[in-house]
């Protein structure tokens, strides 16, 4: 047979789920569907005889599992089953055959199917439910990966904004925070320009104070009416909140503002307002000239966490210069000098074990840092699996796992580690 045969459906209508059936022996192939049919009221069966047939199938749509026959006309073992998972890398493979070996089933296990069924007796019985466990399983897994991207997403956000916290906390001098500031704005969310407006003193009007663009970028004129605009419409809502113009958006301040956006080939941006104790300080811009970027809640929501450092930053170091200039006639404000040196080795101190701590953190796991953590306290691999719950062994897993990332021999040396590293 030449052409992918017709699908066998039963109350189509009520069907979620939908099955590949590979089988090249019509015997077979009627046996595992009418099982799968009759006794799964969830799945409809698509049925093809060779793996070319299957690959014009997958071609057009997709499929929540695949059931296999070990032994295709076009294609067998390993290098069928990888096939298959580079076309349908999401749907879990289910592979019959008629060789019930051990070391057949660990090979194709192996090359990326899911499960394996003998062609022995009544086998197509087993089929519905092992459809069931494998489609449940894909889908655990698939929450599972989606958790730790999310996870993943959120400790490198972490990381980022800790870096910029180091970058921006460690002076006090207000040129070198916006310098570095507007540096690690570009370079960390890769965009076309990076600007820093502050409110000045005494008229209130908001200017640019340090502006970075990409190779080939021009930047903002000082004239730009954007950062004003915006300034006029936090004044006017009453509310300080971050703001997302796309070049062709419509609402009211996206037309008062498109003349600039086109003259500045912006396509889109973003505004952050920096407040500090209610106040407002200034504002912090990105914006993209080389597509369309949406960006998004996740952008938003570090920008925001940002741009509150960097106000409290703006802010001690605008307090430092106040009292630099008037500590030489009095006395009072050269104690608060004092108070604010204090300050500045605090956060040198806090940068320096931050970036120690964000270094350890890059190589370990969360569970490794806490099982590293409970070494340097002197206990035993007994109690630290009876305070994380978990068992010995696996402690025991852990702390290997530690000495040989850490390239360390014993478990002093752990302990040592933990120590230099501000971890205990």
């Amino acid at each position: 047979m030449g052409e992918v045969l017709e699908s066998k459906t039963v109350a189509a209508n009520h069907r979620e789920r939908r099955v590949l059936l590979i089988e090249p022996q019509a015997r077979d192939r009627d046996a595992m569907a009418g099982a799968i049919l009759s006794q799964s009221p969830l799945y409809d069966v698509d049925q093809v005889e060779s793996l070319q047939q299957a690959m014009t199938m997958l071609d057009s749509r997709s499929f929540d599992v695949i059931v296999v026959d070990n032994e295709l006309p076009d294609a067998q073992g390993e290098t069928l089953v990888r096939s298959l998972v580079k076309k349908a890398p999401y749907s879990p493979i289910i592979v019959v055959t008629a060789n019930d070996s051990p070391e057949l089933a660990l090979l194709l296990l192996a090359s990326g199917a899911s499960d394996f069924l003998p062609k022995f007796g009544e086998y197509q019985k087993f089929l519905p439910r092992m459809l069931t466990t494998n489609l449940q399983r894909a889908i655990i897994i698939e929450n599972l990966k989606e958790m730790y991207d999310r996870v993943e997403q959120a400790s490198r956000d972490e990381a980022l904004l800790n870096r910029f916290v180091v970058n921006i906390h460690g002076s006090l001098d207000l040129a070198d925070i916006l310098e570095k500031a507007t540096q690690s704005l570009l370079s960390e969310f890769r965009a076309s320009r990076a600007i820093l407006c502050l409110v000045g003193d005494p008229d209130g009007d908001m200017r640019i104070a340090r502006q970075m663009t990409q190779d080939n970028v021009h930047p903002v004129s000082d004239k730009s009416t954007i950062f004003t605009k915006y300034h006029d419409l936090l004044l006017d809502v009453g509310e300080r909140r971050p703001l997302v113009v796309m070049q062709d958006d419509t609402f009211a301040f996206a037309k008062d503002v498109q003349a600039e956006l086109k003259t500045h080939h912006i396509l889109a941006m973003v505004m952050v307002p920096m407040v500090y104790r209610g106040r407002l300080m200034g504002l912090l811009h990105l914006d993209e000239s080389r597509s369309d970027r949406l960006w998004t809640a996740r952008d938003i929501n570090l920008l925001s966490r940002i741009a509150n450092q960097l106000a409290i930053a703006l802010s001690q170091a605008k307090l430092y210069q106040l009292v630099e200039t008037q500590s030489t006639s009095i006395s009072k404000l050269t104690d608060l000098c004092s108070q604010l040196t204090q300050v500045v080795s605090s956060t040198k101190e806090f940068t320096e074990r931050t970036e120690s701590r964000e270094k350890v953190r890059i190589k370990l796991s969360a569970r490794e840092m806490e099982v590293l953590a409970k070494v340097a306290q002197g206990l035993s691999n007994k109690e630290i699996a009876e305070e994380l719950h978990i068992t010995e062994g696996t402690t025991e897993v852990h702390v290997s796992r530690l000495r040989k990332k850490l390239n360390l021999s014993t478990r002093a040396a752990l302990v040592r580690y933990a120590y230099e590293n501000h971890l205990s």
